[in-house]
């Protein structure tokens, strides 16, 4: 048998030391109250996002994401750990762009939500969800939905998630689908996602921020680092003083 989701799926490293699936330590004792859960099949994703590690033209040995291996286990054998903890607080899903991944996260979420006592979060994929979609994992027994934007501005989006990089993704589908989690989920319930460093100016984040506030949301902010053999694989970080302000300037929209 395939060791595929909806069966077994991916864990962040902190998320499986956690867990005891890893042997490990956090620095100052410090606790991992969410699970992260990433899809997974052989044939990975069919995006191909210029700073991701999972890029279907990433030329690597291991397909790291956001830096950190990613442990492949049961699901069954996840949910029996989350319920013997009293770490975890909730659990949070991340879609990819693959065929089967909109049937198997309900399925995932219907089980996490009826076999766990936490709450269920999901990084959810515009690109091949609709409002209906949206409704179901409502309905699944998702309480949360967060929204991987990631570039500031149309042109960017486009250059690192679309068609510069023969890519599926669409900056309007975004919008469109943060927009609907909110009216469905509530705006206290929704979230997205930024990245500094992808070439844009820092004026460029703080009106995205301002739009996601305007809507309820939460922002949440991330500094772009190269993931060897990715499109942008020998491109800088940001400078750390912008990243700084950046940072300043989220926490002010947001509070």
């Amino acid at each position: 048998m395939k060791k595929e989701s909806p069966e077994f799926v991916k864990l962040s490293l902190a998320g499986a030391m956690t867990l005891g699936f890893r042997p490990g330590r956090f620095w100052r004792d410090a606790r991992m109250t969410c699970i992260n859960l990433l899809l997974h099949y052989d044939d990975g994703c069919a995006a191909n996002c210029s700073y991701c590690g999972l890029a279907r033209r990433r030329q690597a040995k291991e397909r790291t994401f956001i830096h950190v291996p990613w442990p492949l286990e049961s699901l069954t054998d996840i949910i029996a750990r989350i319920n013997a903890s009293d770490i975890p607080r909730r659990t949070c899903i991340s879609m990819i762009i693959h065929r089967r991944t909109c049937e198997d996260t309900l399925a995932i979420t219907r089980r996490l939500a009826a076999e766990t006592h936490i709450p269920v979060s999901i990084l959810l994929a515009p690109t091949i969800t609709n409002r209906d979609y949206l409704e179901s994992l409502r309905i699944a027994g998702a309480r949360k939905i967060g929204i991987a934007i990631d570039a500031a501005t149309p042109e960017l989006f486009a250059k690192h998630r679309g068609p510069g990089v023969q890519g599926p993704h669409k900056w309007p589908d975004y919008w469109q689908r943060l927009h609907e989690a909110a009216e469905i989920f509530g705006p206290e319930n929704v979230s997205s996602h930024f990245v500094c460093g992808l070439g844009e100016r820092e004026e460029d984040l703080v009106h995205c921020f301002f739009d996601v506030h305007s809507m309820g949301g939460e922002n949440h902010l991330f500094s772009f680092y190269p993931e060897p053999g990715s499109c942008m694989g020998e491109v800088a970080p940001p400078p750390l003083d912008m990243y700084r302000r950046i940072q300043i300037a989220c926490h002010l929209v947001d509070a």
